[in-house]
């Protein structure tokens, strides 16, 4: 952890406003796009990013905070909230009342349709991976962190986390080439193996 990330979460620790805004408008926008790949909703994400930001101020209090990067730590804490909210949901489903899609307006109608057929097809597909899969290729390729910092997040090794995403993106082609699309978007094809 750097100095000023030391700082920072002393400053947290203290209640500083400054220091707490500084991190929420730092790292909430990963944080939910992590999520919403993960839940494919809306709603839920920023439930699930708000439950993030509330855990961090009690680890804070509890002085259980990150010992290596801050974001790798609020990437894990959002990890066992997303764990924690799927566990709860298995006891006691939910169902969704609204699904927004936020579009440009200037957007063309069928430009629309075939980006949401597309994705949703995406997120089919990466839901049928296994949970360490899906995990890996959503925080590698959906958060683009690197491979070490995503072993961080998950409890596993390099090795493991390169193992898991070199078998992730190989079953999510078999799956895609199954499907309607003919070819997987560029956004989940790795270019380098960091």
């Amino acid at each position: 952890m750097t100095a000023e990330q030391a700082e920072l979460l002393r400053q947290a620790r203290e209640r500083d406003p400054a220091a707490l805004t500084r991190i929420y408008d730092t790292y909430a926008p990963k944080i939910y796009a992590y999520l919403y790949r993960q839940v494919g909703d809306a709603a839920r994400a920023e439930d699930l990013t708000s439950a993030t930001f509330l855990k961090m101020l009690e680890a804070l209090d509890r002085d259980q905070f990150a010992n290596d990067s801050l974001q790798s730590w609020l990437y894990r804490i959002a990890y066992n909230t997303l764990v924690d909210d799927a566990r709860r949901r298995k006891r006691r489903p939910v169902a969704s009342l609204h699904e927004g899609i936020s579009m440009p307006p200037h957007t063309l109608p069928e430009r629309i349709v075939d980006n949401r057929v597309e994705r949703e097809e995406l997120i089919r597909a990466v839901h049928q991976l296994s949970t360490d899969q899906r995990n890996v290729i959503i925080l590698r390729f959906g958060e683009g962190l690197t491979a070490p910092q995503v072993g961080k997040i998950l409890g596993k090794s390099e090795e493991a986390v390169r193992a898991l995403q070199r078998r992730g993106l190989v079953n999510l082609r078999k799956i895609l080439n199954t499907s309607p699309l003919t070819s997987p978007p560029a956004t989940i094809v790795p270019t380098s193996q960091s």
